[in-house]
């Protein structure tokens, strides 16, 4: 529980890492990582990674997670930020996927480098994956739903309205588990930059209906890396 407030907050770290970028890059950039650090401490004020059982304590008497927690907090939300919030809750272009992996990874190194947190690899190699995977699974909600309406089919049985993870891919294949129950279904046919962009244990939401001729996607919300 914390007790004491740190010697420098989360959000002074925040404010510290923009204003070091700023005589670094363009401008243009810069207002990238602004946005970016802007939607990361959006989250983190919404989940709180690691506190969320603090939560009422410290809201109740007027605190925020980024005003009350120190840097060594600054990259617990990584994993949930760059995997759910950001293709699932945010509404964004490719560019802005690609830039949360790009400028989180930056944070990550930064922290690191001015001794802030003792060791950031792990943080720098999921954001560093994130980069390439966000942009990607973007991609991937446009192909699949422009599929879904080229191919829908008249007359459909069984659909599934959940979300479900890639257990194997092949060219031009997927077979997916849906999060709630139930058994493996598939083969299902995609384009076939599909498959090559997705990878095994990617989360997609959407609606699968079964036909005549095997599970087809009806419909896809988000993919999540």
């Amino acid at each position: 529980m914390q007790t004491t407030k740190p010697e420098k907050t989360i959000a002074q770290v925040f404010d510290e890492f923009l204003a070091d970028q700023k005589t670094r890059i363009s401008h243009k950039t810069y207002l990238k990582y602004q946005s970016i650090i802007q939607l990361y401490g959006m989250y983190l004020e919404n989940y709180w990674p690691g506190h969320n059982d603090e939560y009422d304590r410290i809201t109740d008497a007027g605190g925020t997670y980024c005003d009350t927690f120190g840097p060594e907090d600054a990259t617990s939300g990584y994993s949930e930020f760059l995997g759910y919030f950001m293709p699932r809750k945010v509404m964004c272009g490719k560019e802005t996927m690609q830039a949360a992996g790009t400028v989180t990874k930056k944070l990550a190194k930064w922290l690191a480098e001015k001794g802030f947190v003792e060791d950031t690899e792990d943080d720098q190699e999921r954001a560093g994956e994130a980069a390439k995977d966000l942009p990607n699974a973007s991609t991937v909600v446009d192909l699949l739903n422009a599929y879904a309406d080229e191919t829908a089919p008249a007359r459909r049985g069984k659909v599934i309205d959940d979300h479900f993870w890639i257990e194997k891919i092949e060219p031009g294949k997927l077979w997916l588990m849906p999060l709630s129950a139930g058994n493996t279904i598939g083969p299902i046919p995609v384009p076939g930059q599909v498959t090559q962009l997705c990878k095994e244990g990617w989360d997609i939401g959407g609606v699968v209906g079964k036909t005549a001729k095997g599970w087809r996607f009806i419909e896809v919300w988000n993919v999540s890396p």
